[in-house]
């Protein structure tokens, strides 16, 4: 039988064996909830007590898995409780796992040893329980004064990227600030290195930038999501300061540039407009407003999955309050804007919700330039310069004028998108309302198109 979560806290102590002549004596209890059920997000969470196999895949939970979370149990014994990783991030732990970290070892080089046989990242290398039971059982009667006193609660950061390890490919892409570019990561220099995405500042760019560079790395350390691009670590110059924000690498690149070339069905438009409100959804529960939710920063991971990326303009909305104000917002996609946000710098959920309908236009105009917001916006406002573009949107946008519905977009879709657009914030639907919506829509229409498929053949 598989027990499945082996830990210090379900370990209980039936006899202390702390008084002369009594040996301790402790019961391991009941698993709880078995992480079959779990979430990806609350299995990695269970990091580093759940083996590395079953964070992928959680039809691997085996005898293997129980041996690797007994060497961790191991390791809080020898470190009094104290618990390995616990000041990482969902992201943080995910990544130690992908690079194979080493978690701290017993100073008894013996027991540290065995320990490291059950941590191995192969399941069908870990020495079977009647091994370890033997083991230990030589190893108190050769050491009946062990101690593990001096145990090294240190791990190392696989996080940390060191710069000269980083080679360009090219680059990928860069705003006004910044720039993003294609890397391998290869500190062995033998061409096995992984492919990451490295995002840094432009060099002209001021401290007051540096200041909000070091933010968006810090938001994105803290989010973990299927639908939000994954952090994986940065590097730094000598003197600490943080240069390149490294992420995964998507190869499939943005929405903007992958829906024109693809043939995508309505009903795969209607599963990524789902994803995105997941993601949005999981961002505004962390009490962050995105500010740049755009067809250019979802990218694709495949035909069916997308992440939200880019967290340039972000911001955390503090406890208590509504909204986040901005006083000089002068680079900022005044298109994909709500009307509040424009004439009051005022930024909440709800002016969120609005850029996800003009992003939802953008997936249903297959982001033909043509179609874009600015080129639609600038045909109904006329060609203007600076401010006045700002005035003559708000303008348009108080006369109750909205983006056309665009080719073959259902009705119902298009009347979701006027919902995100309403001018009193308060009547935006939330994201977590829109999740459900789209799933059906997204259900009834891949029906729909499944069925004119098999009529054709």
């Amino acid at each position: 039988m598989v027990h499945g979560n082996i830990c210090c806290k379900n370990v209980l102590v039936a006899r202390k064996g702390l008084e002369e002549g009594s040996s301790p004596f402790i019961k391991v209890s009941d698993p709880g909830i078995s992480f079959t059920v779990l979430t990806r997000e609350e299995r990695v969470e269970r990091i580093p007590w759940i083996a590395p196999e079953c964070v992928q895949n959680v039809n691997k939970l085996s005898l293997g898995a129980d041996k690797w979370s007994f060497g961790t149990t191991v390791l809080e014994i020898c470190c009094h409780g104290e618990v390995p990783l616990k000041e990482r991030t969902l992201s943080e732990k995910e990544r130690f796992y992908e690079m194979k970290g080493k978690l701290p070892e017993p100073s008894c080089k013996e027991l540290a040893d065995l320990n490291s046989q059950c941590h191995s990242y192969e399941a069908n290398q870990r020495p079977s329980f009647r091994t370890i039971l033997r083991e230990l059982t030589m190893l108190q009667q050769q050491n009946p004064d062990i101690s593990c006193e001096n145990s090294v609660p240190t791990v190392s950061d696989p996080t940390v990227f060191l710069k000269r390890y980083l080679k360009k490919v090219r680059d990928l892409g860069e705003g006004h600030f910044g720039k993003v570019g294609l890397y391998i990561y290869d500190p062995f220099n033998d061409g096995t290195g992984e492919v990451v995405a490295v995002k840094s500042l432009k060099s002209e760019c001021g401290e007051e930038l540096h200041t909000s560079w070091t933010r968006e790395i810090e938001i994105l350390k803290t989010l973990y999501h299927d639908n939000i691009v994954k952090y994986k670590g940065s590097s730094s110059e000598q003197g600490g300061q943080i240069v390149q924000l490294i992420m995964e690498y998507l190869p499939l690149g943005s929405l903007r540039d992958y829906l024109p070339k693809h043939a995508v069905g309505l009903g795969q438009l209607l599963l990524f407009a789902k994803q995105i409100c997941q993601g949005m959804s999981y961002l505004q529960s962390q009490r962050y407003v995105h500010r740049d939710l755009a067809a250019r920063n979802v990218l694709v991971e495949n035909e069916n999955v997308v992440k939200i990326g880019d967290f340039g303009l972000a911001k955390a909305i503090p406890e208590h309050q509504d909204y986040y104000r901005v006083k000089d917002d002068g680079d900022s996609p005044v298109f994909w804007y709500a009307v509040d946000c424009l004439k009051e710098g005022k930024f909440n959920f709800a002016s969120d919700v609005w850029s996800f309908g003009v992003t939802l236009y953008e997936l249903l105009t297959y982001c033909e330039t043509r179609q874009s917001p600015p080129a639609k916006f600038i045909e109904m406002i006329g060609v203007t310069h600076g401010q006045m573009t700002v005035v003559r949107l708000i303008e348009l946008l108080e006369r109750g004028q909205r983006l056309p519905c665009p080719k073959s977009c259902p009705l119902e879709v298009y009347q979701l998108m006027n919902k995100c657009w309403e001018s009193d914030p308060v009547r935006r639907p939330p994201f977590q309302e829109l999740i459900p919506v789209f799933q059906k829509l997204y259900e009834r229409y891949k029906r729909i198109e499944t069925s004119n498929i098999l009529q054709k053949l």
